[in-house]
């Protein structure tokens, strides 16, 4: 899909750039890349929005994270909830946008969502994330995938995070919470096991740099 012009069967929305609300030093960073595989027909959607917050601090949860079914009232605006009320979503209405709101949180992000428009609470849906950050922590782009699918009555979901480090991984290795451990080697990436049950970091040396992988999950019962 172009992100400039409309398919057919296509959706599009472009929000305005708003302010959000800044981040809550949520620790869901670096944890090991899960391959995703979908298929999606008909119903897309582009959004920009401008998130004013720093890039935060590595670290990440790996473990599924409960959250409500239905929308509540807090849930703060962005294009991903407004994407969730767009292709009428009902299971995944919450777990959508708040995956979302994890992946972006920090960057100015452009965003592209497709679900099925037929049967939306019978198919999986995905938002494709283009990221940019500009804090002391990290200045660059990254790519975000954000991925939901029904369980029944219920959903789950998961965030996969991707950006490249100006510096080499021993440097990063120095950034994850202290007593984290390497778990195993997968060629020349290593696994780490974060402390505090914070999940899995992946990283994978380029040359004398280092692309970070993250992923949250999160699930309604």
């Amino acid at each position: 899909m172009n992100e400039n012009k409309g398919t057919a069967g296509s959706r599009r929305s472009d929000e305005p750039r708003t302010e959000a609300p800044s981040g809550r030093g949520l620790r869901m960073w670096i944890v090991i890349v899960a391959l995703l595989v979908l298929a999606l027909v008909s119903g897309a959607a582009v959004a920009f929005l401008k998130y004013p917050s720093p890039f935060l601090t590595l670290g990440g949860r790996a473990q599924v994270t409960p959250v409500a079914t239905t929308l509540e009232p807090s849930l703060p605006d962005s294009p991903f909830l407004a994407h969730a009320k767009q292709a009428g979503l009902e299971a995944c209405s919450t777990v959508f946008p708040v995956l979302g709101q994890l992946l972006t949180d920090g960057a100015e992000f452009i965003v592209q969502s497709e679900w099925n428009e037929k049967e939306p609470d019978r198919h999986p849906v995905q938002a494709l994330v283009g990221l940019d950050y500009s804090s002391g922590q990290y200045t660059g782009a990254a790519a975000g995938l954000v991925f939901a699918a029904p369980n029944g009555a219920s959903c789950e979901g998961a965030m996969v995070r991707v950006a490249p480090f100006a510096t080499s991984c021993d440097n990063v290795l120095e950034k994850l919470p202290k007593g984290s451990t390497l778990t195993r080697n997968l060629g020349k990436s290593s696994v780490y096991t974060l402390a505090d049950n914070g999940g899995q970091a992946l990283l994978l040396p380029t040359g004398t740099n280092c692309i970070v992988v993250s992923v949250a999950r999160a699930g309604a019962p």
